[in-house]
């Protein structure tokens, strides 16, 4: 009985580390989205103009969101991992919420510089 109790608790703390491993990827991902935007838009055409701070807030921004991802997937890896080896249930429901507001940000972000491009166009 104690064997069986061994192998779920190695089962989840193997998708504990599974799911940090998630999380570095969706850090790396908007760190890497807000770079294309302001690569895009700096080697396409820079000037003096609002979108240059724009597409450069983007950039630094999604640094930022980068940043704070890895920090609140470590946070919540080691609570988890702290949890389990209690034998209790973990919820994740902040983080969650958190990187739906990242995400959400950024969609703003990113939709403003293209609403900036195309009234730059006209």
């Amino acid at each position: 009985m104690e064997n069986k109790k061994a192998d779920g608790r190695v089962q989840q703390l193997l998708a504990n580390e599974r799911t940090f491993l998630a999380w570095v990827r969706t850090s790396i991902a908007i760190i890497g989205i807000g770079f294309l935007t302001a690569s895009l838009h700096f080697t396409r055409a820079a000037g003096e103009r609002a979108d240059d701070q724009v597409a450069v807030f983007i950039s630094f921004s999604s640094l930022l969101f980068g940043l704070l991802t890895i920090a609140g997937g470590a946070v919540q890896f080691y609570r988890t991992k702290k949890r389990i080896l209690k034998f209790e249930v973990p919820s994740s429901s902040w983080i969650v919420v958190f990187l739906l507001v990242v995400v959400m940000l950024m969609i703003g972000l990113i939709a403003t510089y293209f609403i900036i491009q195309v009234n730059w166009l006209s």
